[in-house]
């Protein structure tokens, strides 16, 4: 039986159009044709026909089609692709129900305005979907009450204020537009869940999308108002803790580097990406994406100017609004401090004798006489102690002893000895002739001309940090004071009075104890026994102590910075283990027979020594703090 065109389209309900069509595709061709031409379909020509049209009523396209029915494996792989591309159609329409779901929920709840402008809304979806992949949509749409859909009134009132500034001639440096740009930050922040790749794509969407800046009223000269009033928001914040040159160079930067709005939430992006895949903050990878972060920093902030760089971190611990940004948070800045705890200082190499924190602090008093003018700590035999090759060894990487890091450790030392030196040059003149310096590491104190010659000295240290320090001393051709007595004390095995009675201290006499940099080193227990030692020496005799806040205490960022510090001292095997409070060290010093003389914050010790340097030297947001504690007289 061989049918024409047109009755084979009217038994099976196609059109003869469309049995051309397969005709022209090659998907179904007439067996026979007549003289004239005119098609003639044949039996194995319906089967075929019969097959196309059940193939694509399970919504396989034409060529899948032509495949299944030409390919010998082709119908199994044919509805296999089908039964593939159904579920993911399947997916995307929940996916698309869901966001008309949200865009209803959020209607509804907006009142008559919102469901006015619900084709606005509708389109905004459309935009969204151009831009944005599933997981992000989802992100922007998902309800909750700590997040703010861009449909929300906040933002078309907080558009509305900017547009307004502006309109007025606000300036981006008065502070009406800073409040208005920390706001901007911090709706965007709630409205993408802090996900910086989400706020660049949403950044650039407002960009490139004429209908956006339309429907909600946000344009690119908004955009770029905000970006400076922020720029110099963060600049007023940077006033506080920076000289006024100082302040005008990072507000150049800053300004200079305000038309990118996408170049920050890009690499916490990366970084992001990196952290959450659990890469090695050591990488390569996550050191490149490091080192383009350090680069832009100093581009916008500080150039190559080391001294600024120190004084502009500072700035960052001290003020937490600085450190706000999309996808800044706790979690990133450690993993961000873990890729570079150990770049910015100076590295040290194993040596017998010293404990590696002792010979830090050596290098750090001595790379304070070669770098910094005036001195604080004037001391010229820092270099002395110090082995030759160590000091070759410095010489050669003097940038490492210039970055920011080492800047903060070497403020610290230098004004702790300082202070030590002027606290004991005021017990001397009140008539105290024992000195005890407790840990006393290589300083050298003891050594320098200019001390009373009726004073003594004890020094008092860990037996094997103390025969390195002879050695150095003798090496050195450096003369030990007869006043100078050394003291080989394990503080956690021998007590402290049992040393110096054999040394020769002079209970009877009052005497000023220095004690920097150790008791966060030991245990409590041993830190008290220490001061209640001390307490029961001759009224007048005084200690002046360093230790370390509870991290508790500290700003997210410090806390991070010493937690990671922390990781490096004790992998050298020298873990902090002691912590005080300064209020309730103070409250506890009555019972050790100790009273609170005085206690040092940074600011104040800042002031004392380092007022108008220009040279990066500067005590921030340190965790140390210094106390005085005095025997009672009578």
């Amino acid at each position: 039986m061989l049918l024409k065109i047109g009755e084979l389209a009217r038994r099976t309900g196609l059109s003869v159009r469309a049995l051309h069509h397969y005709d022209a595709i090659g998907l179904l061709s007439p067996s026979q044709r007549t003289p004239g031409g005119a098609r003639l379909y044949g039996r194995e020509d319906l089967v075929r026909l019969h097959r196309i049209e059940a193939l694509k009523q399970f919504a396989c396209s034409l060529p899948d089609v032509q495949s299944a029915l030409d390919s010998p494996d082709g119908p199994l792989d044919t509805l296999r692709r089908q039964i593939e591309a159904l579920q993911a159609q399947a997916v995307r329409a929940q996916r698309l129900g869901q966001h008309l779901q949200r865009l209803v929920d959020l209607m509804t709840a907006g009142g008559e305005a919102a469901a006015s402008e619900w084709l606005n809304i509708l389109e905004l979806m459309n935009m969204y979907q151009k831009h944005l992949n599933h997981e992000e949509l989802d992100t922007l749409l998902q309800p909750g009450s700590d997040t703010v859909p861009q449909t929300d009134a906040r933002w078309a009132d907080l558009a509305g204020e900017i547009r307004q500034a502006r309109q007025q001639g606000l300036s981006t440096d008065s502070a009406e537009a800073h409040t208005l740009s920390w706001r901007w930050v911090q709706l965007l922040i709630q409205m993408t869940r802090n996900d910086p790749a989400l706020a660049g794509k949403l950044i650039n969407l407002q960009l490139s999308e004429p209908r956006a800046q339309d429907i909600l009223g946000i344009t690119p000269a908004m955009l770029a108002w905000v970006g400076e009033s922020l720029a110099l928001a963060r600049c007023a914040l940077f006033a506080r803790h920076l000289a006024p040159a100082d302040t005008e160079e990072v507000r150049r930067r800053q300004l200079a580097h305000t038309t990118d709005l996408t170049r920050w939430p890009a690499m916490v992006a990366e970084l992001r990406t990196q952290m959450q895949a659990g890469t090695d903050p050591q990488s390569p990878a996550v050191r490149a994406i490091v080192l383009r972060w350090e680069q832009c920093f100093r581009d916008s902030h500080c150039g190559e100017d080391a001294a600024l760089e120190a004084r502009v971190r500072t700035a960052f611990l001290a003020e937490p609004m600085l450190q706000q940004g999309i996808g800044m948070d706790d979690a990133l800045l450690a993993y961000l401090h873990r890729t570079d705890i150990t770049h910015h200082v100076a590295p040290s190499q194993p040596h017998a004798g010293p404990k590696p924190s002792a010979l830090m602090v050596a290098r750090q008093r001595a790379a304070h006489q070669l770098l910094e003018q005036p001195l604080v700590l004037d001391d010229p035999l820092a270099l002395a102690i110090l082995a030759p090759d160590e000091v070759a060894q410095m010489r050669g990487q003097l940038d490492a002893f210039r970055q920011p890091v080492a800047l903060g450790m070497r403020s610290a030392v230098v004004v702790r000895s300082r202070l030590a030196n002027d606290t004991w040059a005021e017990a001397l003149d009140s008539g105290v002739r024992q000195c005890v310096i407790l840990g006393a590491g290589l300083d050298t104190s003891a050594y320098r001309p200019g001390h009373h010659p009726g004073a003594r000295v004890f020094e008092v240290d860990l037996p094997d940090t103390q025969a390195w320090k002879l050695a150095r001393l003798r090496e050195a051709g450096i003369e030990t004071p007869a006043s100078v007595r050394h003291v080989p004390v394990d503080f956690e095995r021998v007590s402290l009075g049992e040393g110096l009675a054999g040394a020769g201290f002079d209970a009877r006499q009052p005497a000023f104890f220095s004690w920097l940099g150790v008791t966060m080193y030991l245990e409590e227990a041993a830190v008290l026994e220490t001061l209640r030692f001390i307490g029961g020496c001759a009224p007048g005799s005084a200690v002046l102590f360093e230790y370390v806040l509870p991290l508790a205490s500290l700003s997210p960022l410090l806390r991070i910075a010493v937690e990671q510090l922390m990781v490096r001292l004790a992998s050298q095997g020298e873990p902090w283990k002691t912590f005080f409070d300064t209020d309730e060290l103070a409250a506890r010093l009555p019972s050790l027979g100790l009273a609170h003389a005085h206690s040092w914050a940074p600011h104040a010790l800042n002031q004392r020594y380092l007022a108008d340097r220009q040279d990066g030297l500067h005590l921030g947001t340190v965790p140390g703090r210094l106390m005085l504690a005095k025997v009672p007289q009578g």
